[in-house]
């Protein structure tokens, strides 16, 4: 059972791609569109994988891709969008037109994360990081709060999550597959 392979592996190449693949990728593309991978590097006159093919193309010669640097505004994206989203880096990357997820991903970890850190902030949760308790912990048999200490506590917490749901930008999470062009 199962999905057949997606390529002889005997007659593919592997390893970093040349420009006269990369070209032959792009003028291929340019012609007749993205479409079937599995058919496309036979089609294309390439000797690689469909896989192999989809992803050099994806990320690395879209020509809506941006090179360089994140800019401090996608930085604050990228934190605000992982704070709602986790670690679903496809969605973020979607929000952020020309970069890719892999990309993304790499950044979080190498120099987000880092950043929040030297902040104080915890990276999975976005909170301050508490400091630990230096105090001695008492065990105590004796009931800690009154009942209105615990309704007032009660009301806090309610009042600390409507005010989040009220930062909470608008998202259309809304994923849609369509047939390619």
């Amino acid at each position: 059972m199962g999905r057949s392979p997606c390529c002889e592996k005997a007659h593919t190449n592997k390893g970093a791609w040349t420009k006269e693949e990369d070209d032959r990728l792009i003028a291929y593309i340019q012609a007749h569109g993205e479409g079937c991978w599995r058919s496309l590097p036979k089609s294309a006159g390439l000797l690689r994988c469909g896989k192999s093919c989809r992803l050099r193309w994806i990320n690395y010669l879209r020509p809506d891709l941006k090179r360089g640097n994140f800019s401090e505004e996608e930085d604050e994206l990228i934190i605000k969008f992982h704070s709602l989203l986790g670690n679903k880096w496809s969605l973020i990357a979607s929000r952020l037109p020309g970069r890719t997820d892999n990309e993304i991903k790499n950044y979080w970890n190498t120099h987000i994360r880092r950043k929040l850190l030297s902040r104080g902030i915890d990276p999975t949760t976005h909170r301050p990081i508490s400091e630990p308790a230096q105090e001695t912990t008492t065990i105590s048999f004796v009931a800690a709060n009154t009942v209105k200490e615990e309704e007032e506590e009660e009301h806090k917490i309610t009042a600390e999550i409507s005010n989040k749901e009220e930062n909470i930008p608008d998202l259309n999470l809304e994923l849609r597959i369509s047939p390619p062009c």
